[in-house]
């Protein structure tokens, strides 16, 4: 691979516009050497001499403001990283001499390595602050320590290409002046300094192992190391992924096929629908979840940053598709279960949604370590703190989740019919179609996902000061739901006492609604969401300045996203004429709205990115609890202690003594 594409593959995206513009150095010397004059055109040997002497100063200078803007952005990040260190040391070492704070005695013992901490134990007790406890830390110290590797390969592709970029001006123009340059300027450069960098990650390991892993090396570099840059996805993860895609393409052509064949009895039909449209939702969403992870990875956007996810546990595209497929494998055998249950000698076919439903609902809550146990504990913690939302902070993955379950509350009303018939019907009646009959508690679910994001809305409004009428905005957004929900309620329970259903006021008041939730959800995603209505002239008419995607996918999702919403209207008018069932149609709308969903993730998850861009910011944000004044002095003295260098070093470093990129990125 060249070193170009090794460049752009393994830069930290959020960094981009610090490291050295690489691609443009090259390119200007190639247009430099095809532009240089020559003794066949007429030049002579001055025109030909005073060209590439003004090429080169011209070359250099540029190479002089890149090396300046990387060295510039390098001390401002090591500066940040020394300052995090040693606040961090201090809060170990405080947590470590607390009482009542468990940490092993081989920490405990070798805490006395550090003679100058003693007296931290008295400056603490003196103050009523808050000490970090030790599960704090290790996240602390797990997230400081990827900012140090991110770093530290700043470092080396940023070394690495300005070397290569001398030597291929030196081989293009064939002159030592590249490399002239690259000892003069570049050798001498902070940021090609390995050694402090180098000495705060072997420092974060002694700590870590000492402190958090009772002196387990083995254990604290488990926990620390992160995996390499540009890391492929496993072979076998790949095989198992393609596997099970061919099982279920399999098996859903034969359900297909058999559902033609051999349809349901037609009282059962509503039945089954209702009981398997839920489930069929979940393998849908998880076929798009694989698909939204893979695109956000192809277009660099960093979505184990924005949802503040363990990079060294993250899962991939393959994975999701594989729990796709898993779920869509018991769906459609649970299906051809329920077709062919006569035939296997099973009396009652709904024997099969309950199957379907308990399993998934075990796979997922399972706790034993196994299929992917941290992806699943994070989906339900997240799902947790949307369900509890006024009583947490919000961070993005909360309120991104909330809006999945609003695009899911077809999904949410069909459990709650599965709950209801198992609970109340099943093995009581004969006929069950009343038992899909719509009482209170659907309208309460079909609204929940909005209430849910409602109470979001106003817990960010009080955590911002009440500062930020945004926050207000966005939740009167969601709170036009409830109006919907409440004159559909009242329009499907007072359409019987008239001629036809535009007769009942309360389906104009549910028109209206609905109109002024689309334009209001509508405005509020193409406006806030996407960020885009920010060009009005040239070249990215009606989009932004910065764009990831081709130019064309963001009109198509300005146009499709408003479709889509207005497919309500299209269900208004297939409803009244009669032309598809009821519950048909729905099952189109949820669909569509799932896919809605899917494209909307795409551009929020590129415009959350780009402000993380704008920030740097390449890591989670590490909380740390604040210090008094006198911790504050030690803190800077620590700092002064971690600048200071060895006297017997010299600025000039020969090229053997830094450390270089492993051999696998080339």
């Amino acid at each position: 691979m060249k070193f170009g594409k090794t460049f752009e593959t393994h830069l930290t995206i959020e960094w981009r516009q610090q490291y050295m513009r690489y691609t443009d150095l090259k390119t200007m010397i190639r247009r430099g050497v095809d532009g240089a004059p020559t003794g066949e055109g007429g030049a002579t040997d001055a025109d030909i001499s005073a060209y590439y002497i003004a090429f080169e100063e011209q070359f250099f200078t540029e190479c002089m403001h890149e090396l300046t803007r990387v060295n510039n952005f390098f001390l401002e990040k090591l500066a940040e990283a020394r300052r995090k260190h040693a606040t961090l040391k201090l809060q170990l070492l405080a947590s470590a001499r607390a009482p009542g704070h468990t940490f092993s005695s081989y920490s405990l013992q070798s805490s006395q390595r550090l003679p100058s901490m003693v007296s931290l134990r008295d400056n603490n007790s003196g103050s009523n602050r808050k000490l970090m406890t030790q599960r704090q830390l290790r996240n602390a110290y797990s997230e400081f320590y990827l900012t140090l590797v991110l770093l530290q390969n700043f470092q080396s592709l940023n070394e690495t290409g300005f070397r290569k970029i001398c030597k291929k001006y030196d081989k293009y123009l064939r002159s030592t002046s590249g490399n002239d340059w690259l000892e003069q300027n570049v050798n001498p450069a902070a940021f090609t300094d390995q050694r402090p960098l180098e000495k705060l990650i072997i420092d974060v390991e002694e700590l870590y192992t000492y402190y958090l892993a009772g002196g387990d090396r083995s254990r604290a570099m488990t926990k620390l190391r992160v995996p390499p840059l540009g890391q492929p996805t496993p072979p076998r993860m790949v095989f198992r992924a393609g596997l099970a895609l061919g099982m279920f393409i399999m098996l859903a052509c034969t359900t297909i096929f058999s559902y033609i064949r051999r349809p349901p009895e037609e009282k059962n039909i509503e039945a089954f629908i209702r009981l398997y449209r839920g489930p069929f939702t979940w393998v849908i969403f998880n076929f798009f979840m694989a698909a939204n992870v893979a695109g956000w990875q192809r277009a660099g956007v960093n979505h184990v940053l924005i949802f503040e996810i363990d990079p060294r546990s993250h899962l991939q595209p393959a994975t999701f598709l594989e729990i796709a497929c898993t779920f869509g494998l018991l769906w459609t055998l649970s299906i051809l279960g329920f077709l062919f249950h006569d035939l296997i000698n099973v009396q009652d076919p709904f024997v099969f949604p309950l199957a379907l439903t308990l399993i998934m609902i075990t796979l997922l809550i399972n706790p034993l370590p196994i299929m992917n146990w941290p992806a699943r504990w994070w989906t339900m913690r997240l799902v947790g703190r949307v369900v509890t939302a006024p009583l947490h902070y919000v961070r993005f993955a909360d309120f991104w989740m909330g809006d999945q379950m609003n695009s899911l509350v077809t999904c949410m009303a069909d459990h709650y019919y599965i709950v209801r018939f198992y609970a109340i019907c099943w093995l009581r009646y004969a006929n069950v179609i009343f038992c899909f009959d719509e009482d209170m508690f659907v309208p309460i679910s079909r609204c929940l996902p909005a209430w849910f994001r409602f109470a979001q809305c106003l817990r960010r409004f009080r955590d911002s000061g009440s500062k930020s009428v945004s926050y207000l905005l966005n939740a009167g957004k969601y709170s036009t739901t409830f109006f919907v929900v409440f004159f559909s309620t009242m329009r499907g329970r007072t359409d019987d006492g008239y001629a036809n259903t535009f007769s009942n006021p309360y389906t104009w008041f549910f028109i209206l609604s609905y109109i002024i939730s689309t334009i209001y959800c509508y405005a509020w995603d193409v406006i806030k969401d996407f960020g885009i209505f920010k060009i009005w002239r040239g070249e990215h008419l009606f989009l932004r300045e910065k764009l990831v995607y081709p130019q064309a996918f963001y009109y198509f999702v300005i146009v499709e996203n408003l479709v889509l919403r207005c497919f309500w209207a299209v269900e208004l008018v297939v409803l009244y004429h009669k032309l598809i069932t009821p519950y048909n149609i729905k099952t189109c709308a949820s669909i569509l709205e799932i896919t809605r969903r899917f494209i909307w993730n795409y551009i929020r998850l590129e415009n959350e990115h780009l402000y993380n861009c704008g920030k740097f910011r390449a890591t989670r944000d590490i909380h740390l609890a604040s210090l008094n004044a006198q911790q504050e002095r030690m803190l800077e003295n620590m700092m002064g202690e971690t600048d200071g260098t060895d006297p017997g070093g010299s600025s000039t470093r020969h090229a053997d003594e830094r450390r270089r990129l492993a051999k696998e990125y080339f």
